[in-house]
């Protein structure tokens, strides 16, 4: 099942297996692919000619071309090394290979954020605001996290205290 993980201070979508050419394919995990390249890249003048498909979990050659297309688009923009594969692979840690290398999936929720930022503008954050576009993602991800919790003891009398929990 695709999950939420923090790389470098920012939770991020991530993969539980391979998605694309020679992948494994799990159905979340291209559900969730298909939401963020629809999601990221359909804004862009790059991709203006390119069709999406909507965010199913069934592998196609849409998909599959996109992926490969994405890499290309960001092994230009980055400057960097970014494996051109077809493949996007689960993040392990925050080098894909080499010094410079990043996990395609990465930079895959780098492109939803920057399109979340200048075409989006929501109130929420990327992931939030993919979820509600494509609700089907909130599933295959589980439940997106909605604050954190404040935990403080007070000190009484009586036992040992009380536990206030407060949601912010």
């Amino acid at each position: 099942m695709a999950h939420l993980e923090t790389f470098y201070f920012l939770d991020e979508i991530n993969l539980s297996a391979s998605v694309g050419k020679n992948a494994v394919n799990h159905k979340d995990d291209v559900l969730v692919v298909q939401a963020l390249l629809k999601y990221a890249l359909e804004p862009l003048h790059y991709f203006r000619n390119d069709k999406f498909s909507e965010p199913t979990g069934t592998m196609d050659r849409n998909t599959m071309r996109l992926i490969e297309k994405f890499q290309v688009f960001a092994r230009r923009k980055l400057k960097k090394s970014v494996s051109v594969d077809g493949r996007l692979d689960r993040a392990v840690g925050t080098k894909s290979f080499g010094r410079d290398g990043r996990w395609s999936i990465q930079l895959l929720n780098g492109e939803a954020l920057t399109a979340y930022l200048i075409f989006y503008k929501g109130e929420e954050n990327y992931i939030e605001d993919i979820c509600r576009r494509f609700p089907q993602v909130k599933t295959a991800i589980g439940e997106i996290p909605v604050g954190t919790l404040n935990l403080s003891l007070e000190s009484s009398r009586v036992g040992v205290g009380t536990l206030n929990l407060g949601l912010e």
